[in-house]
């Protein structure tokens, strides 16, 4: 499967060791790591092989990032994982079923972890096309880093077996060209003043929602930008520049 498996700021290698191994049970195998801690390779500690089983290969093929949107710039589809519901991505949180569903339909994905203590930031939820969301006993809420990742594995690894009815694959507009459209956007939106520096990061954020929703291809992401330019341009002639 097309899935990478990104672990940001993971702090324990035997949790990145147990990682690999469940991902090696559900056939995922290209993993990342986005600043990972002193004791996290690679090069690996031991301790990490001790719970990576038959699965030494994944650990070996990690590779490192220095940030969260190099790790998944190339992704057609970035999920990512929350331990709680959060007020500013209300619904629809996905179940790892559900995000199972959307997997199939796109090329390249990234399945994003946060770190064992605090999870995700908004700001790096902030690049996520979909939230992922494991319901637990509210009594006990919270799950260690490699049982997450398996309960996601397992679904992920159930949907590419189940017989395809599904419509062609559509092309989509990686992270990265998204992250150019929303830097533009953001400009723009000052421009205008249509938000203030203080309401500014709330707008984006909801503004990012919409666009996520959208699922945009290239060749939209190209023309929204197309769009902010001549708009720009438009406005400079008006008044003058």
């Amino acid at each position: 499967m097309p899935v990478k498996v990104v672990l940001v700021e993971p702090e324990e290698p035997m949790n990145v060791g147990a990682v690999a191994r469940a991902m090696k049970n559900f056939g995922l195998k290209d993993l990342a790591l986005v600043n990972p801690g002193p004791r996290v390779g690679p090069p690996f500690p031991p301790e990490a092989f001790w719970l990576a089983v038959h699965a030494e290969d994944v650990l070996e093929g990690a590779v490192v990032y220095p940030g969260l949107k190099e790790a998944v710039a190339e992704a057609e589809l970035v999920v990512a994982t929350t331990g709680r519901p959060r007020e500013l991505y209300p619904a629809p949180l996905r179940t790892p079923k559900e995000v199972a569903q959307e997997v199939q339909k796109a090329e390249e994905v990234a399945l994003v972890f946060g770190r064992e203590r605090i999870g995700l930031t908004n700001e790096e939820l902030d690049l996520a096309h979909l939230i992922g969301y494991i319901p637990t006993a509210p009594e006990q809420p919270s799950l260690n880093l490699a049982q997450a990742v398996v309960v996601f594995a397992y679904e992920l690894f159930q949907a590419s077996q189940a017989p395809k009815d599904l419509p062609p694959k559509e092309e989509l507009a990686s992270a990265r060209a998204l992250e150019d459209f929303f830097q533009d956007l953001g400009h723009y939106l000052l421009e205008i003043g249509f938000t203030d520096q203080n309401r500014f990061p709330y707008a984006m954020r909801r503004l990012r929602r919409i666009f996520h929703k959208a699922r945009l291809s290239p060749g939209e992401v190209q023309m929204l930008r197309g769009l902010l330019h001549q708009s720009r341009y438009a406005m400079g002639r008006k008044d003058g520049g």
